[in-house]
């Protein structure tokens, strides 16, 4: 029985990357450019450190000092070099920059391997071939290969996905590799999904997970940016979510 679940969330999993995929295909390259500057407008509103707006159920007090973080200059980030159809994130990663953050990029070895470097501008990275299943690899910087633990005190990981639902639920490549990524990451670190706005879902329980997946805090589009709460909390309440917009 365990395995007929497990193949019929592999099949939705796999049919929304696929639907995904097909979408963001339609995209111009005018659209993709424009696309990454207001992805990186949006990151600048989510962490200004300024209140967000209250949407939906009314949001418990207590949740609001998490939400009014701040990047301040020496603060440690991981992102990532975008690459295929995802949402440019180049202009995020030099906003990073601008704003004095050490930004660390993934490395990719063989498999599930995790290793990191330090990003330090566009004219730093290099070109990768691809995979031995003809697969994509994102650019990598030119620098030091860091391992696992570098990712042990960023202060905020932006994650990629095909999907995000209200209660942080993310849809990511299938790999595993991110799952293995949060687990490293400090409980307090703020994880932000990444993904184009109509992937960005406006309902709760909507995105395929199971019970190892880990959520995310925030999500941002070209278009917005969220605090995500789940509707499902140890003692049962739904506390809505929050929006901040550019």
């Amino acid at each position: 029985m365990g395995n007929d679940t497990d193949t019929t969330m592999e099949t939705l999993k796999g049919r929304m990357r696929h639907a995904a995929i097909a979408k963001r295909k339609t995209v111009s390259e005018a659209e993709r450019a424009a696309a990454g500057k207001t992805l990186a407008g949006q990151a600048k509103a989510l962490l200004a450190g300024g209140r967000p707006v209250s949407r939906g159920v009314a949001i418990r007090a207590a949740n609001h000092d998490q939400h009014c973080i701040s990047l301040v200059a020496g603060d440690t980030v991981a992102a990532y070099v975008s690459m295929g159809t995802e949402v440019p994130t180049l202009d995020l990663l030099e906003w990073l920059l601008e704003r004095g953050a050490r930004v660390l990029v993934p490395r990719l070895g063989a498999g599930r391997d995790i290793g990191w470097s330090e990003y330090t501008g566009q004219n730093g990275l290099r070109e990768m071939p691809r995979t031995a299943t003809g697969g994509l690899r994102p650019e990598e910087p030119n620098g030091e290969v860091l391992g696992p633990e570098a990712i042990e005190n960023v202060k905020i990981v932006f994650i990629p996905a095909f999907a995000i639902d209200l209660d942080g639920t993310r849809l990511g490549r299938g790999g595993g590799w991110y799952d293995q990524v949060l687990g490293l990451c400090r409980p307090d670190a703020i994880k932000v999904g990444v993904c184009w706005d109509w992937e960005c879902i406006d309902e709760h329980d909507a995105a395929p997970h199971e019970a190892h997946d880990l959520p995310v805090d925030a999500v941002i589009t070209p278009e917005r940016s969220l605090w995500l709460h789940p509707r499902r909390t140890a003692s049962g309440l739904g506390l809505g979510y929050e929006q901040s917009s550019r």
